[in-house]
């Protein structure tokens, strides 16, 4: 999809978009492995990969830079980063 209709997202002014892509993919993953694993005879270890998904997050740190991670992976909803974004530039 062209960069210029695309949503208004305040990550995708600031992540380039193969970045964000990624990220994307690796949470997917880690859903999808999850899901199999919950699923599977191997549910007993879920609780174990559960805790892996925080070291999953700290290997983030290698493929993204963080100020990058600090867009893609912020506890601040969007709404309120967006506004003050624009009221800085206003």
């Amino acid at each position: 999809m062209p960069a210029k209709h695309q949503p208004d997202f305040i990550y995708l002014r600031h992540v380039p978009l193969r970045k964000v892509h990624l990220f994307t993919i690796i949470q997917l993953s880690c859903l999808v492995l999850l899901w199999v694993i919950k699923t599977s005879r191997a549910a007993i270890v879920f609780p174990m990969m559960v805790l892996a998904l925080v070291f999953i997050r700290k290997l983030l740190d290698f493929v993204f830079s963080k100020r990058d991670l600090s867009w893609l992976d912020d506890l601040m909803p969007e709404s309120k980063k967006k506004k003050m974004e624009d009221a800085q530039q206003e």
